[in-house]
């Protein structure tokens, strides 16, 4: 996906599944998430965890890219 794409899904997981980068995910009754999806990494299980079978599908946006540190050298922290 690229920056502010969004989509619809029953299944995060899936929908997710080979993407990089922060995604806001909001359930069907409003709560809102961010996963953050890197390569080489997946999103084992995602469980729907009411009563009742999802319904509904969840809006997924990308909101920021893969964050790089090849080529920088790291600070070291101030004390």
């Amino acid at each position: 996906m690229k920056l502010n794409d969004q989509i619809t899904t029953y299944d995060v997981a899936e929908a997710l599944q080979g993407e990089t980068g922060k995604f806001e995910v909001t359930s069907p009754n409003g709560e809102r998430y961010f996963v953050t999806c890197q390569p080489g990494h997946s999103i084992s299980s995602i469980e729907w965890a009411g009563n009742e079978p999802n319904r509904q599908p969840f809006p997924v946006r990308k909101v920021a890219q893969p964050v790089t540190t090849e080529g920088r050298s790291r600070r070291p922290a101030a004390a």
